[in-house]
């Protein structure tokens, strides 16, 4: 951590210590939301598992958004919990970057507040909007591309072929972890990438645009990246169907779930990335929590704790074996006591020096 970072942290800690919002509100006053594309995807179904734990752990009542990839149904569904007249805290991962400024405005405008992960327009921060957007939290999707692009060419032996597979190509990470990947895999001269397709996050696209390209390429495919694991295990299925599995390399960029990890162990995937879900679902509701209840004042925060990365790791056969036990439900509270613990630096960096 630098010292620029370790300074705002310390400041913000003790300005919140001091903190009370007179707004405060009860338990009964309130609702939280946490509101994903698909409960199929191990990510987002361990994220409200997060959130579900948080909720029970402050007595608050949560509902539970599957959006199912649709921008529009994100928005509309959001609407009408936010046109019940109860303080709404929300934590989502918005289907793209365009989605989010509709999202924190309409959360703005209705005294709720919302932690948004993941994806936003680059030129739009929380302190533009005002204090209904309490937070935005990402995780560094160039590191976790590059490092599993370089994995993956280190599995092949540094030559022969690759494919790979992308989330939805408006969407940030999506972006930023193929950037990483192509800069990864640059590292192995003799690895040559085939083709690169989007499969939207969705397990099945993944698959079947797998299948497509295993029969295109043949015999040139020696490995696949994909940037997530529901992606990855799409890809893996149907590398074993062509009766290729360990002998085709699946790289994963993140997300860390079970069945990603239990891969790894039995020599089926090569990596994966801890972006934490049971944390990410959890740590968006306790930040509008804090807020809600007097804890914090979202003015008293610097914009590092607005607008940051969070810590991750990078998963091989190496270290898979200590992440597959799930969380408690007590594990996951603590974990988001202080919901800013897990902070390592500024998305924008530049964003600090311009603080007023």
């Amino acid at each position: 951590m630098s010292v620029a970072v370790a300074a705002a942290l310390g400041a913000v800690a003790l300005a919140g210590c001091g903190a009370h919002d007179e707004s405060a509100t009860g338990p009964d006053d309130l609702l939280m939301v946490s509101e994903v594309r698909s409960l199929t995807n191990p990510y987002e179904a361990a994220w409200v598992e997060g959130s579900k734990a948080y909720a029970k752990s402050v007595g608050v009542d949560l509902k539970v958004i599957v959006y199912g990839g649709d921008s529009q149904n994100a928005l509309s569904q959001l609407q009408s919990v936010l046109a019940t007249g109860k303080k709404v805290l929300l934590n989502i991962n918005p289907n793209t970057s365009a989605d989010t400024p509709a999202i924190v405005r309409a959360v703005q405008n209705s005294g709720g507040c919302a932690v948004t992960q993941w994806s936003k327009p680059a030129d739009l921060h929380p302190w533009n909007v005002g204090d209904g957007w309490a937070s935005y939290v990402s995780y560094d999707g160039v590191k976790e591309g590059a490092d599993t692009g370089d994995v993956l060419g280190s599995s092949i032996g540094g030559e022969g072929g690759v494919i790979a597979i992308q989330g939805l190509l408006a969407n940030d990470i999506s972006k930023t972890r193929y950037q990483g990947f192509t800069e990864g895999i640059a590292r192995h001269s003799g690895v040559v990438v085939l083709d690169n397709q989007p499969a939207d996050f969705d397990r099945n696209k993944a698959y079947t645009t797998t299948q497509t390209l295993l029969n295109k390429y043949g015999d040139k495919v020696n490995g696949i990246w994909a940037a997530t694991d529901s992606m990855a295990l799409g890809a893996l299925q149907a590398v074993r169907e062509k009766g290729k599995a360990g002998q085709i390399k699946v790289a994963s960029a993140a997300d860390a779930t079970p069945e990603g990890l239990e891969a790894i162990e039995a020599g089926e995937m090569v990596s994966t990335y801890t972006t934490d879900p049971y944390f990410n679902g959890a740590m968006g509701l306790a930040i509008c929590h804090q807020v809600a209840t007097g804890q914090l004042k979202v003015s008293d925060l610097s914009r590092l704790q607005r607008e940051f990365y969070v810590d991750q790791t990078l998963i091989t056969s190496d270290n898979a074996a200590r992440y597959l036990e799930r969380p408690t439900d007590q594990e996951i509270v603590d974990s988001v006591r202080d919901p800013f613990s897990r902070i390592v630096g500024p998305i924008d960096p530049d964003s600090l020096s311009n603080e007023e």
